[in-house]
C-alpha cells in the first residue's frame, strides 16, 4: 500500500473508531451467581444486600429477583465483549451496593450509562445513587425521568422508554447542562441550576447504600459503566446506527479523494 493510501485508511478508522476515555467504573453481571458483583476496574466491586431471593444461577429467570441471563443481546455491541449476565429486581429492598472506602470523582464531565428491562413504571423506579460529598441519581416512571444533581432534583419527560424491552440509557453530564438518551437518541438536554455544575466527588465510605445500583427497580439491568468523560453517542455501549456509519464513512471518503486529486493537481 502507498503512502496515500496508509492516510486514507488511517484517517477511516479515527473517524470512525469510539474516541478513547477514562473509564472508572464497569460492572458487567457477568457472574451468574452469588452475593458479590465485579467493578472490572476494582474501583466500585458491588455485593447484593437487601431483599434478593436467589442468589442461585438464573433465579431472575424463574419470577424471582436475582441473576438471570436476559441480555440486551449476546456480544455488548460496541466492544463485541461476550455478554450472557445480568440481575433482575422485583423493587423492593435489593440493591447492589457500590459502598467502599475508595473515593469517585466524576469532575464536571461524565457519563453514566446502562442497559435496562423495565417490567413496571406505575411507581418510581430507583436506577442509581451515589451521595456523601455530591449526590447524584436517577429514576423513573411512566411519564418523567426525575435526575438528582448535587441533590437538585430535575425533571425530563419520558418519551422513549418502552416496557418489557431491553433499552440503553445514559446520562451525560457537561459544563452548565445534562442530557439524557434512550438507546442513543436524545430523550431531553436540560441547562443545569445554580450550583449543581460539580465538580462531583464523592467520598469514600463504608455505609452500605451510599452508593448503590437498582434499589426500587422493577426490571433487569446489565452492563453498568461510568466515565470520567462526557460520552457522544458514538462512544455508548450500544453500536452507531448503520446508515450513521456509512455516511461517515463515505463522506470522509470523499474527503480523502478530493484532497489525493487536489494534491496531483498541484504537483503537475
Amino acid at each position: 500500500m502507498n503512502k496515500s493510501g496508509q492516510i486514507v485508511v488511517l484517517g477511516l478508522w479515527l473517524a470512525t473508531a469510539p474516541a478513547r476515555a477514562d473509564i472508572i467504573s464497569y460492572l458487567r453481571f457477568e457472574e451468574g451467581s452469588g452475593v458479590y458483583a465485579a467493578d472490572e476496574t476494582g474501583l466500585m466491586n458491588g455485593a447484593l444486600l437487601g431483599g434478593w431471593s436467589t442468589f442461585d444461577a438464573g433465579g431472575g429467570d424463574a419470577g424471582y429477583n436475582g441473576w438471570s441471563t436476559s441480555v440486551y443481546s449476546p456480544t455488548v455491541p460496541l466492544t463485541g465483549a461476550a455478554n450472557s449476565g445480568s440481575l433482575r429486581f422485583a423493587g423492593g429492598g435489593e440493591y447492589v451496593n457500590l459502598s467502599n472506602a475508595n473515593n469517585l470523582n466524576l469532575g464536571t464531565s461524565f457519563t453514566v450509562e446502562f442497559f435496562f428491562r423495565a417490567e413496571d413504571l406505575s411507581v418510581p423506579n430507583g436506577m442509581f445513587a451515589f451521595s456523601v460529598g455530591s449526590i447524584l441519581g436517577s429514576a423513573i416512571d411512566d411519564a418523567v425521568f426525575a435526575t438528582y444533581l448535587q441533590g437538585t432534583l430535575n425533571i425530563a419527560p419520558n418519551n422513549l422508554v418502552l416496557l418489557d424491552h431491553w433499552q440503553h440509557y445514559a446520562l451525560v453530564k457537561r459544563p452548565g447542562e445534562y442530557s439524557i438518551y434512550i438507546d442513543g437518541i436524545l430523550q431531553f438536554n436540560g441547562t443545569l441550576p445554580s450550583g449543581t455544575d460539580g465538580p462531583y466527588f464523592f467520598f469514600g465510605t463504608d455505609i452500605s447504600g451510599d452508593r448503590e445500583i437498582g434499589e426500587g427497580f422493577r426490571g433487569y439491568i446489565d452492563e453498568f459503566r461510568i466515565s470520567d468523560t462526557a460520552f457522544t453517542p458514538d462512544q455508548f455501549l450500544i453500536a452507531p446506527e448503520p446508515s450513521t456509519l456509512v455516511l461517515v464513512l463515505l463522506g470522509f471518503s470523499g474527503v480523502c479523494g478530493r484532497r489525493l486529486l487536489e494534491t496531483k493537481a498541484a504537483g503537475r
